[in-house]
């Protein structure tokens, strides 16, 4: 059934002060005006989403990955998952919208380092879980879509829901509908959520930088309901003026937690929440 007795109201209080008037930033980092302005405006302005990924706003929130982490993410790829790298079509498509900074790599040609940050995800995907076939995914927090499209580029999933704010979550299904994902996409902005069983949660970063009432919200509707979970946790929400869960606090949400190390380590008090076991595929 909808959350929306929970999460609607939930949100509406988060968000009832101004974050400008407050020094608060609602319910999450990113639970800003200005970005959250510019999310509808590049789901809905050609000439804005045509560069999108260079606009300041994104680059602060999303697109900042540098050349070197692009290449320490490389290098961790080849080392797990060479074969990925096989097809570049694969993930080259990701970087044909939005105009993003691109870089020579050598063995992948011109990419941006957000998108091998997002190919590392799903090396670490199937390292951890296997094959991801047939799988219900849902991804809390998913920027404009990118991780999305590339597990759907190499699983055919069972479906993949993206929880977001509705500005968001525009810009995602503008981007992943430019790009022909085939794909059962359920895209749910907070007042919407179902509370269903998923195959697999995953969140980079973006559930560790929630409000901690909504972090509970969601640890109820999604992650304690996710058979596997991946989730890139940073501690870097009091720094905006929101409490957050801690450490402990995270790995008490499903059983069988443990915190597996972020490669290459972003920040020092970066991690991932790893739950759950090696899929069987469909």
């Amino acid at each position: 059934m909808p959350l929306s007795a929970t999460f609607g109201n939930l949100i509406a209080r988060l968000r009832g002060a101004s974050p400008r008037a407050s020094g608060a930033s609602g319910s999450s980092i990113t639970d800003r005006d200005e970005y959250q302005t510019f999310c509808e405006r590049a789901s809905t302005d050609d000439a804005v989403f045509s560069k999108f990924r260079r606009a300041p706003v994104l680059v602060d929130v999303l697109e900042h990955v540098t050349r070197d982490q692009g290449a320490a993410y490389l290098d961790a790829i080849v080392r797990d998952n060479a074969d990925l790298l096989t097809d570049p079509n694969r993930f080259h498509a990701n970087d044909t919208l939005g105009s993003p900074l691109l870089f020579e790599y050598g063995l992948t040609g011109r990419v941006s380092p957000v998108t091998l940050r997002y190919l590392k995800v799903v090396s670490d995907l199937r390292r951890l879980f296997g094959d991801l076939s047939g799988l219900d995914i849902v991804e809390i927090g998913v920027g404009y879509g990118g991780q999305c499209r590339l597990i759907t580029q190499y699983w055919p999933v069972g479906s993949y829901t993206l929880i977001d704010l509705a500005p968001a979550l525009g810009l995602a299904r503008r981007y992943l509908n430019g790009l022909g994902t085939e794909a059962q996409l359920r895209f749910e902005p907070p007042d919407e959520v179902q509370a269903r069983s998923y195959d697999l949660c995953i969140s980079n970063y973006a559930f560790s930088e929630l409000a901690r009432p909504v972090q509970q919200a969601y640890a109820e509707a999604v992650v304690s309901r996710s058979e596997r979970g991946y989730m890139t946790c940073n501690f870097v929400s009091d720094l905006f003026k929101i409490e957050s869960m801690n450490g402990e606090e995270l790995l008490s949400l499903h059983a069988g937690t443990r915190w597996e190390k972020e490669e290459p380590l972003t920040h020092p008090k970066n991690s991932i929440l790893v739950w759950g076991t090696q899929s069987s595929g469909a």
